[in-house]
């Protein structure tokens, strides 16, 4: 019985014993655990430590890298993009004025003004049933002037009322008659003998009303009893000379 008990006993004790392995071995492997874990901490935060100051030493030991080398570069090549290249190739505006002046010049032509003119009527050239009186204007000015086109003429009566419709243009425009100073240009007047149409003539005009080409003045000569029959009454181009 003696023997039966002790050995129940040891069996109760070993029982025991194992049963409180388990957690004391999990407290101890927790301890050493933590150990290990506050041993790697401590040596990652003294590396990275050590990683960041040896960074900070060789950045501040490295020469300065060259933005401003390639920034100089970049400023240097802009500048001689913009003004040199520019101001080399475009001349100054002075010399444009200055070359293009005289060509202007050549090219303008002087219009005869009624203040350099003088007016007269030619001689009235009559046949096959036409008539034409020429009407003279001659430069009387110091300088070379031109007349281009045609003249605007109009019949007045004695009271300086128009007769009629004005003229009507004949005929294809010549080139522009340069006039110098005594030189004389014409253009005839057209109108048709009486008789020759059905068409009745319109009363004769005490002064012929003249419009020199391109201009608004005016200039009147006498009509010489002239008057337009047969309906028409035209007025040719500018030429050269007296028309006689």
């Amino acid at each position: 019985m003696s023997q039966r008990n002790g050995s129940a006993a040891r069996r109760t004790t070993t029982s025991r014993s194992r049963s409180l392995r388990p957690p004391v071995l999990c407290a101890l492997l927790v301890g050493a655990l933590a150990t290990v874990t506050a041993c790697g901490s401590d040596t990652g935060d003294g590396d990275s430590a050590q990683r960041a100051s040896s960074i900070t030493s060789a950045s501040s030991a490295a020469p300065p890298s060259s933005p401003s080398a390639d920034s100089a570069d970049t400023s240097e090549g802009s500048r001689n993009e913009r003004p040199a290249s520019h101001t080399a190739q475009s001349p100054p505006p002075s010399a444009h004025a200055s070359s293009s002046r005289p060509a202007a010049a050549s090219g303008v032509r002087r219009v005869c003004s009624k203040t350099q003119l003088t007016l007269s009527a030619g001689r009235v050239d009559v046949g096959a049933g036409n008539v034409y009186l020429p009407l003279v204007f001659t430069n009387k000015g110091a300088t070379t002037c031109t007349l281009t086109g045609y003249p605007g003429v109009s019949l007045l009566d004695s009271a300086d009322s128009a007769i009629g419709a004005p003229a009507t243009r004949r005929g294809p425009t010549h080139s522009p008659i340069s006039l110098p100073p005594g030189g004389s240009a014409s253009a005839a007047l057209h109108t048709l003998n009486e008789g020759m149409t059905d068409t009745p003539c319109r009363r004769a005009a005490a002064r012929i009303r003249v419009y020199p080409p391109d201009s608004f003045d005016a200039m009147k000569i006498s009509a010489r009893s002239f008057r337009a029959c047969g309906g028409v009454f035209e007025v040719e181009a500018m030429q050269s000379g007296t028309g006689g």
